[in-house]
Formats: structure tokens, C-alpha cells, sequence
């Protein structure tokens, strides 16, 4: 029960960070140029925001946890299970990936050289991924345990890989969309809600990513992570209230709270030293909510 009110609770504040955000930002909508930023701006700041969207869309699909964890969780079970047939890695929009492989001029010249550098690996380290896991299979069918044995180690070293490359990703455009945000939510009274919801949402699924990771989290950077969580959400209580808009500052504190279970969450989770399936499913429907 408390942890489908956990998963009831997250699926509701990432979508709202979400959705505001695209209110707020979405491509498609005609705006009048602020005083205070040029109309070039404001055109920049949408290419900025339709590139970040285009990327999450992708990295949704790119790269999906649940399934991730599922190939490595049958491949720890050592030829225990029923032999499966090929898999076929999850589908993903070839529009978008050739969208976020060429960022425009919105990005310098550095960003646009290291945005397509991990994309074009990130490809890669997965399609060798799911390779290497038809290879067990196959080798298993083969009654080749001691080639499917060398296969594990290696799938779980690209797991991370896959993860890092990811993270990196989002933290490289985090800057530019910050930017990107300010330009175009400068006449929104929530201007100051809205990013530090999206900032918040963004370390919680960072911390989904660490928790879920296999063969075991990495608590270093799990703490590193908690500690940021804590000094946002307590900077975000600090934010003023906007009078006039009862409707939004209740979503947001709303958002604040369920940020707060979150964190009581994944500490009583972390307090257990291990993590059940049950448990770890959660979690993985928490990264999709949140992605």
C-alpha cells in the first residue's frame, strides 16, 4: 500500500513539473516579446526547450530502466529460467534521434560537438547491450555456461554506462535550459516556482537511476544526491508566495510535500540495505513517471 501511494504521489508531481512546464514553454505558441528580452531571445529560448523536450522523449525510450534491469535480473538467474528467444531492444523515435544528433546554433560550438559525441555512444553502448544479451541466450541454448558466464559482468558495466551517459546529457542542456526558462516564464508569476520544480523532479529521478542500478546502488553518490534534493526543496520553501494565485500555489505546495515522502522513502529503503522486487518495480515506475 504505501507503495503505490508513493507511486500514486510521484506520478503526480513529476507530470504536473512536466506539464507546467510545457504550458509554459511548449513549442507552437505564438507569444509577445517581453520588455525585457528581444524577440531573437525569446525564438533562441524555444529552440533551447523544443531541443530538451526532443531529448527527453528520447531518452524515455533510449534508455528504459525497468527493462534494463529485467535483461540483467534473467541473466543473474544462471540458466535457471526458461531459455527466451531474441530480444529486440525497445523502440524509439528515429525522428528525435536524428533531431538531437544535430543541436542548431541555439548550443555553442563545444556543447553541439559533446551533446552529439554521447548521443552517437549512448546508440552504441546500447545496441551492444542487447547484443551481448542474445549472445548469452544463444550461448545458454548452446550449453556454453562458461561464455554466458563472462557476459553478466560485462552487461552490467553498460548498464552504467548507459546510465552516466544519460545523467551527463541532462546535466550538460541543465544550464541552457535554465536559461531558456527564464527568458520564456519572465511574465509568468510562477517563474520561480516552476524551475525549482523541474530541478527538484530532475534529482529525483537521478536518485531513481542510483537506486535502481545493479548489482548494487552506489550509496556514495545516493547521499550526494539526497543531500542536493534536501538544500533544493528547502531553497523552494523559501520561495514567496504569489498572491493572486491560490490554484497554482497549492499545486506547488502539494509538489513539495510528495517531494518530502519521496526523501522518507528512499531513506527507509536505503536503512533496509537491500532492496526487494516489489520494491524495485517501484522505483522503476517512479523513473518512468518522472522522465
Amino acid at each position: 500500500m504505501k507503495g503505490n501511494l508513493m507511486r500514486k504521489n510521484l506520478m503526480f508531481a513529476g507530470a504536473f513539473a512536466v506539464t507546467l512546464m510545457l504550458a509554459a514553454c511548449g513549442s507552437g505558441v505564438q507569444r509577445k516579446t517581453s520588455e525585457k528580452y528581444s524577440a531573437a531571445e525569446v525564438e533562441q529560448a524555444d529552440k533551447v526547450m523544443k531541443y530538451y523536450n526532443a531529448s527527453l522523449a528520447l531518452l524515455k525510450n533510449l534508455v528504459v530502466e525497468k527493462d534494463v534491469n529485467s535483461v540483467l535480473g534473467y541473466m543473474e538467474q544462471n540458466g535457471d529460467a526458461p531459455i527466451l528467444t531474441a530480444v529486440v531492444p525497445p523502440a524509439f523515435s528515429q525522428k528525435d534521434s536524428a533531431s538531437v544528433v544535430n543541436p542548431g546554433t541555439y548550443f555553442n560550438e563545444e556543447t553541439r560537438r559533446n551533446l552529439k559525441q554521447s548521443f552517437m555512444q549512448l546508440f552504441q553502448i546500447r545496441k551492444q547491450f542487447y547484443a551481448n544479451f542474445n549472445r548469452y541466450l544463444s550461448s545458454l541454448k548452446a550449453k556454453d555456461k562458461s561464455a554466458a558466464d563472462k557476459l553478466l559482468p560485462v552487461n552490467y558495466r553498460l548498464s552504467v554506462e548507459m546510465a552516466e551517459y544519460k545523467e551527463n546529457i541532462l546535466d550538460m542542456l541543465s544550464s541552457f535550459t535554465e536559461e531558456a526558462q527564464k527568458v520564456l516564464l519572465n511574465d509568468n508569476p510562477m517563474k520561480e516556482q516552476i524551475p525549482a520544480m523541474n530541478r527538484m523532479s530532475a534529482t529525483m529521478q537521478s536518485i531513481l537511476q542510483l537506486c535502481m542500478r545493479k548489482p548494487s546502488p552506489d550509496m556514495a553518490r545516493l547521499d550526494m544526491k539526497m543531500m542536493k534534493l534536501v538544500i533544493q526543496l528547502d531553497i523552494a520553501k523559501r520561495l514567496p508566495t504569489m498572491e493572486g494565485h491560490p490554484r497554482e500555489m497549492k499545486i506547488f505546495r502539494d509538489f513539495l510535500a510528495h517531494a518530502e515522502t519521496f526523501m522518507k522513502e528512499v531513506q527507509h529503503i536505503k536503512s533496509q540495505g537491500s532492496y526487494t522486487a516489489d520494491e524495485m518495480e517501484t522505483l522503476g515506475t517512479y523513473g518512468l513517471s518522472l522522465n
